[in-house]
């Protein structure tokens, strides 16, 4: 008898496969902020925030990825790789590229001459590919001089936008330009994650409301009209699109990090995932539409252990690719800081 699996309940088994592309420390010594984005059916793009660069002091160093046994020479506030199409058949061991200039890895969001990139910090969120064009948004942070950890300010989200060349290849040059502030100071990091459906583009965006309370919120905008700032509408409370941001609605409220928002062919669903700031469990909420969202369950699919002496938790839980009825997520670990790669069976 067919099994309509949309009415069926998903409690997913969570598995840890380990730090995420072991490969990417050939070429870096730790990161954070992973975003995966469809380039073809061959490659995934993946872009990344803070990368920290330098050499290994020995192949153990590598191998634990423990950066203590690093020689470190820098810390790039973005960077972009290529990989052939994540699936299931590659995932443990999937080879990434990063983009470099004279033979090291460059940021593809630049600074200005007049920015200073210790004070002026570019970290890469979600894109998407239209034709040939690959948009990422980003926010623009500003480090005072001698700042103390974690000590920033959000000056603005912004976008930046490839026009791929004909021919481009993977390994050829990659040159995003900055088209300015999209959304201003003061409102959410929309960005952190994107995806496109029936036309549209759909993001969502954290912020840090208090020191309690980190809400989401979401926004979605034609294709199209990606560039536009006027035609971007914002989901209420209610579970309508309105056009003013100042009444937005705030979704779940203690969001640490970037999250993923997708659509689950498999499920028939969207699905949202993030970490929890104050435990750094992973949450997953599915809904059928978006004026649904408000009243979705946010339901505890993996629990991270804290690391003895940590002073943080897991950031950044998030979906990086999905196949069949199996989901597959990151997390970052503050300790290594490195993501961390964890299945959803479901």
């Amino acid at each position: 008898m067919p099994v309509n699996i949309t009415s069926c309940v998903y409690k997913p088994q969570s598995i840890e496969h380990g730090i995420f592309a072991s490969s990417r420390l050939e070429s870096v010594i730790g990161q954070d902020g992973v975003c995966s984005i469809k380039f073809s059916d061959e490659v995934t793009l993946w872009t990344f925030a803070d990368t920290i660069t330098g050499r290994w002091k020995s192949e153990k160093g590598r191998l634990e990825a423990d950066k203590n046994e690093a020689f470190i020479d820098g810390m790039i506030s973005n960077s972009i790789a290529w990989s052939e199409k994540i699936t299931e058949r590659n995932y443990k061991n999937i080879k990434l590229f990063f983009y470099k200039e004279n033979n090291k890895i460059a940021q593809f969001i630049k600074n200005n001459k007049n920015e200073n990139p210790l004070n002026h910090r570019f970290w890469a969120f979600d894109g998407i590919r239209s034709g040939d064009k690959v948009y990422v948004y980003y926010l623009h942070v500003y480090v005072p001089e001698r700042a103390d950890f974690l000590d920033f300010h959000v000056l603005y989200t912004g976008l930046a936008r490839w026009n791929i060349p004909s021919g481009w290849k993977p390994g050829d040059r990659i040159d995003f330009q900055r088209l300015g502030p999209l959304f201003e100071k003061g409102e959410p990091f929309f960005g952190a994650a994107v995806m496109e459906r029936n036309g549209y583009v759909y993001l969502a965006g954290h912020f840090k409301k208090n020191t309690n309370e980190f809400p989401l919120y979401f926004s979605r905008v034609r294709m199209e009209d990606i560039e536009k700032r006027a035609a971007y509408t914002y989901l209420s409370s209610s579970g309508d699109w309105i056009h003013d941001v100042k009444n937005a609605g705030e979704f779940s409220d203690d969001v640490s990090g970037e999250c993923s928002l997708s659509y689950n062919e498999y499920m028939k669903e969207y699905i949202v995932i993030y970490s929890r700031i104050f435990t750094g469990d992973i949450v997953q909420v599915r809904f059928k539409d978006f004026s649904k969202l408000h009243s979705a369950k946010k339901e505890v699919v993996h629990k991270v252990k804290k690391t003895v002496g940590a002073t943080m938790w897991a950031y950044s839980g998030k979906e990086i690719f999905s196949s069949g009825r199996n989901l597959f997520l990151i997390y970052i670990d503050p300790d290594k800081y490195q993501p961390v790669l964890v299945e959803l069976k479901y």
